[in-house]
């Protein structure tokens, strides 16, 4: 074979393994739907979440009028069955701690890296109560460590734009969060708030 011809045969071999390789990654990187929760499943976090200082969570309910309920003792978790968005948190004295209406929107499937969307809801922590507008964007596909282990995770990064209501009294919040989709959860998040931080410590997974 001539050598020019070689390379030539070389160079369209290599274009078309890294075609095939942009397409695996590509399709790594697109998560059509959160996965169907089931009664029974087990997770539990470092330091709580959702304002709930309790670890250890289990669903009791995977999908009551849309929502999946999880109890870590006589807390109660509710998020929607969708997309694990969350809706009310409620402590063991059955007080609601907080409560995002219709839900907040940590995340919208199909995922994949560059999506972007926004949600609205209405916020209430105790007495304080507030509306919003959230911008999210998957920003990228990466490795994660968390006390459970190390994920490969979508990082999301959202900026909440909030109003209380009264003259003066709103702001803009940035956070950033992890989505693995092999467990099915937001493993990790940071929030300028940092009473909202979470990570995920369990390893009984789905």
């Amino acid at each position: 074979m001539k050598p020019a011809k070689s390379l030539a045969l070389i160079a369209l071999l290599s274009a078309s393994a890294l075609c095939q390789t942009s397409f695996a990654q590509s399709q790594a990187q697109r998560v059509e739907k959160y996965p169907e929760s089931k009664a029974g499943t087990r997770f539990s976090y470092v330091n709580g979440v959702f304002l709930l200082k309790c670890n250890r969570w289990e669903v009791k309910d995977a999908n009551k009028n849309g929502e999946i309920v999880s109890k870590c003792g006589e807390n109660t978790m509710y998020v929607t069955a969708e997309s694990g968005n969350p809706i009310k948190s409620v402590n063991d004295k059955g007080e609601t701690i907080a409560k995002f209406t219709p839900f907040y929107p940590d995340v919208s499937f199909p995922l994949f890296v560059g999506k972007k969307w926004t949600g609205k809801y209405s916020g209430e922590e105790g007495s304080k109560k507030w509306t919003s507008e959230v911008s999210c964007e998957a920003a990228a596909q990466e490795d994660v460590s968390v006390a459970a282990g190390k994920f490969q995770a979508f990082r999301i990064e959202c900026v909440d734009k909030w109003d209380a209501g009264i003259i003066f009294i709103n702001g803009k919040k940035k956070s950033t969060r992890w989505y693995a989709p092999s467990v099915g959860l937001i493993v990790k998040s940071v929030n300028e708030d940092s009473q909202w931080n979470t990570e995920v410590a369990g390893n009984d997974w789905r």
